[in-house]
């Protein structure tokens, strides 16, 4: 078993109408006030963007009220004509989100764009593999 830990959510300043949100930790049922609190605190905050990009390397754990809480976000991001991105995803969220239905509605991408781009740039994070030579 592991360690808990402990969820954060940070902003990088938003750049050309994106606003990166860095998760780190568990979303869970234990910090789902915290991650509703902080995302909507960002997110007032940063009224002029157009795409929300949710980072989710650091994320060590999710469960169903994790899934909940993305599918909250999304509909907050929808209702303000915002795009949601859920990027670096850890292949314990893509595993729940394949399960669950929920990967194209939200990862943003197709399932299948997604194996063939795995399949180009090996290990999650690597850059694309480029001609041997």
């Amino acid at each position: 078993m592991s360690a808990y830990t402990a969820l954060s959510v940070t902003a990088d300043a938003p750049r050309d109408g994106v606003l990166t949100l860095r998760v780190a930790g568990e979303l869970d049922y234990e910090t789902d006030d915290t991650f509703t609190r902080l995302t909507d605190a960002v997110l007032d905050a940063h009224p002029d963007v157009g795409v929300v990009l949710l980072d989710c390397a650091g994320l060590s754990g999710i469960d169903s009220m994790g899934l909940s809480l993305l599918l909250t976000l999304r509909r907050r991001l929808d209702r303000d004509g915002l795009a949601l991105r859920i990027t670096r995803r850890t292949a314990r969220l893509d595993r729940m989100l394949r399960i669950t239905g929920t990967f194209a509605h939200l990862a943003g991408e197709d399932e299948r764009e997604q194996a063939v781009a795995d399949a180009e740039s090996g290990p999650r994070g690597d850059p694309p593999r480029g001609p041997a030579g």
